[in-house]
């Protein structure tokens, strides 16, 4: 019995352990470590980086723009008062990797074009040189995946947007514009800063509020329509994919956002 009753419990603490919670960062600890005693860190990024190259310029470049913070935040748009709580701790997970990507950049961690000779990678876009650590676009597009990841979402889904925020990190480096640890470190961020932004969404409810509800819509809105007209992601060839990104975002948001700024909406959406 007691050994019985010690597999039951070991069963149910791996239950509680739900693999797209803990299984990134878990997964991505162990590469950093393993990554930073190989000490193969360039190495590693000299061979991705050549390999890349046959996928073409256009294909990283549209990838590279899906963690684009601008961009990205869109995806949060088509939720606005069908899902009040999801818009809620949407805007504390990028707060909460907001600042932790503020602590972690160093301006002295120096990135591959300013580390390597120039002609001996491929770089696409802007040659970017400093704050290499984390990789900032990588931080943003797993902290959108982790997000809708640790929501009640079909799995088929959630391996979808994971794949997609994989290929976002690896386009860094297929850029020319970080290091593999630089990329493990931003899925990391990225996946905890969704984590905690649930959390704390789930215990502080100030942000349901109906008129806060409103200004994040306002402002998301306000963000699109910018985006769609006068945002520069300095990737060439990828603003019909902006444009299509932002305006489908918006578009999906209008039914709800005529809910929400009409007269019958409910002074509190957490119920």
């Amino acid at each position: 019995m007691p050994a019985m009753s010690s597999k039951a419990n070991f069963q149910n603490t791996l239950a509680k352990l739900n693999v797209w919670h803990w299984g990134v960062p878990v997964f991505t600890l162990a590469f950093m470590f393993a990554l930073y005693l190989s000490g193969e860190n360039a190495a590693l990024f000299m061979y991705m980086n050549t390999a890349m190259v046959t996928l073409g310029d256009s294909f990283w470049s549209h990838i590279t723009i899906l963690g684009d913070s601008v961009i990205a935040i869109m995806f949060i748009l088509p939720f606005v008062h069908r899902r009040p709580e999801w818009v809620w701790q949407f805007v504390l997970t990028a707060i909460v990797a907001g600042i932790a990507v503020y602590l972690l950049k160093d301006p002295d961690v120096l990135r591959p074009p300013a580390m390597l000779d120039a002609g001996s990678f491929h770089v696409i876009g802007p040659a970017l040189r400093h704050v290499s650590f984390p990789s900032g676009h990588t931080t943003t597009a797993f902290l959108v995946t982790g997000f809708f990841c640790m929501q009640a979402i079909p799995a088929w889904l959630k391996t979808l947007v994971l794949l997609l925020a994989v290929a976002a990190g690896l386009s860094r480096i297929a850029c020319g514009v970080h290091w593999p640890m630089d990329v493990l470190g931003g899925m990391i961020c990225g996946w905890l800063a969704a984590g905690a932004g649930i959390w704390l969404g789930k215990r502080w409810k100030v942000g349901l509020n109906i008129w806060f509800q409103r200004f994040i819509a306002l402002l998301l809105t306000m963000v699109a329509i910018w985006a769609s007209l006068k945002y520069d992601n300095a990737y060439p060839g990828t603003v019909q994919m902006q444009l299509i990104i932002t305006a489908v975002c918006l578009m999906l948001s209008v039914p709800g956002q005529f809910k929400l700024f009409s007269k019958s909406a409910s002074v509190r959406l957490n119920k």
